[in-house]
């Protein structure tokens, strides 16, 4: 199950602390609102475009390094069968953890806030259909980078890359994850950090296959951003 990702080239630990320090400093700053509105590319997005550049970063890093990105999960792309499954089977699993806690998170918290960048989207095409390819970009595969295959990977090295080293980093990852959802409140970030460990335990099951995840997360954004769109669910 971890064999696969033991055998790559480890993560420098102080690089990695650099480039995760930078991403959640990154978090903080927008969620303090210490970055000008002006930067916000797309009023859904907003600056969240900043945390990708970081992303970007790590990736060039580790090219200038020579560690391959299949260190972290993204191993040449082959659309398959078994591909289909773990997109499917991580979407269902996550529906259904997400699914439980919802009610009992709902009745603790109460319903989550209203979130008002989302208010310009209900009927809003033209918005709809630029969002897609960003979410796609920043989100499925920004955030599926970062959480499942570089953070994942980061604290696994640190604590000595064994099964429990893995284990506890799915663990952490998905909290990290849930954290950096909190501007949703309470009840909404600890279902994202659910899903976060549903999908941190897939990648492992998946042998340190990112591919699935960045699909079955952009096809859950997708949905997400169809049925707000349509007004199916409000926010």
């Amino acid at each position: 199950m971890i064999s696969v990702i033991e055998q790559q080239k480890p993560l420098s630990a102080i690089a990695s602390l650099l480039f995760v320090g930078g991403y959640f400093g990154l978090t903080f700053a927008r969620s303090a609102g210490w970055i000008p509105e002006s930067w916000s590319l797309i009023p859904v997005v907003e600056t969240a475009w900043l945390n990708f550049l970081v992303v970007l970063a790590a990736m060039i890093w580790m090219r200038i390094e020579k560690i391959p990105l299949s260190c972290v999960g993204l191993g040449a792309f082959q659309p398959s069968r078994t591909l289909l499954m773990w997109v499917v089977g991580t979407m269902a699993v996550d529906s259904v953890a997400v699914g439980i806690a919802a009610p009992v998170l709902t009745s603790a918290f109460g319903e989550a806030p209203q979130v008002a960048r989302f208010a310009d989207l209900p009927g809003n095409l033209p918005l709809l259909l630029m969002l897609l390819p960003v979410t796609w970009l920043i989100g499925a595969f920004g955030e599926e980078f970062f959480f499942r295959g570089f953070l994942m990977a980061a604290i696994a090295e640190v604590l000595g890359g064994s099964r429990a080293a893995w284990i506890s980093a799915v663990v952490a990852q998905a909290v990290a994850f849930g954290l950096i959802h909190a501007y949703q409140g309470p009840a909404q970030a600890i279902s994202i950090g659910i899903g976060g460990a549903v999908y941190g335990a897939a990648f492992l099951l998946a042998r340190g296959n990112l591919w699935p995840l960045i699909l079955a997360h952009g096809i859950n954004d997708t949905l997400g951003f169809i049925f707000l769109y349509s007004g199916a669910i409000q926010r």
